[in-house]
């Protein structure tokens, strides 16, 4: 089964451990301080005629009473395996609105990767579910950066393991922005936010790759960010978007929840 879920990790991620997976079976959620699904999770495990796992799925009850389609993982050049898993849970959910990749994992973010995954996305949308807005992924190989010629950034360890408080400033030690990013894991981090001051020339993404640059001097070798990306693909992207690809992030995906009502 760590096979299918690593054939399914996207760059900038790390690898998941058989005790991260375990975690996920358990239905542990980043950040909840106590299980929020009643009752406990359920794994569907579709298997070839040889005994050879070809997929596997984890469904739920949310609080609300909805289905909750957690986490899916299949061999995504044979969608009628995903086709399977979602119909089962489907058919199991009952008259339940359920709900698809709609909550992070210990081994994932919320949302589907799209088109990635798109044996999956298939397979969700013949069973009548809806693209929801979700998250443009977005990656940065900060170990190909150039060094900037002097330090413009501070940074403080968060007491707790979450990640790096980040401050952004001149050489007079003005300040010029300031961002969080998660704990690095395997030399790959999160960038969670980041405000910079409005530059009048437009240089804003040279202070975001000075920031990049610096963080790669402290072991981080990719970072990933997302940003809000709505269900139409063609919609153009914000100025915040296009800052963040000029410091050097591309988009390797766009992450979507999906919801099927009854």
């Amino acid at each position: 089964m760590l096979e299918l879920v690593e054939g399914d990790r996207l760059p900038g991620r790390p690898a998941v451990t058989e005790e991260v997976f375990g975690q996920v079976l358990a239905g542990c959620h980043p950040g909840d301080a106590a299980l929020s699904l009643r009752p406990e999770p359920r794994t569907d495990v579709a298997v070839a005629d040889g005994g050879e796992v070809v997929g596997a799925a984890g469904w739920a009850v949310g609080t609300q009473g909805e289905g909750l389609l957690l986490w899916l993982h299949c061999l995504e050049d044979d969608q009628q395996i995903a086709q399977v898993l979602v119909r089962h849970g489907v058919e199991q959910a009952g008259r339940r609105t359920v709900r698809a990749f709609g909550r992070p994992t210990a081994m994932s973010f919320a949302g589907l990767a799209v088109r990635n995954r798109r044996g999956s996305t298939v397979a969700l949308e013949a069973a009548g579910f809806s693209r929801e807005e979700g998250w443009s992924y977005l990656h940065c190989r900060l170990d190909e950066l150039q060094r900037p010629p002097y330090e413009v950034v501070d940074i403080t360890e968060s007491p707790d393991p979450y990640g790096w408080y980040v401050r952004l400033r001149e050489k007079d030690g003005t300040s010029i922005g300031k961002a969080v990013v998660s704990r690095p894991v395997e030399g790959t981090a999160v960038l969670e936010w980041i405000i910079l001051t409005p530059q009048e020339d437009r240089t804003g993404h040279l202070l975001l790759r000075q920031c990049l640059a610096h963080l790669a001097d402290r072991g981080i070798r990719e970072l990933v960010v997302l940003l809000e990306a709505p269900t139409d693909p063609s919609a153009s992207q914000d100025l915040v978007a296009e800052l963040h690809r000029q410091a050097g992030f591309q988009e390797v995906d766009q992450l979507h929840p999906y919801t099927r009502r009854p």
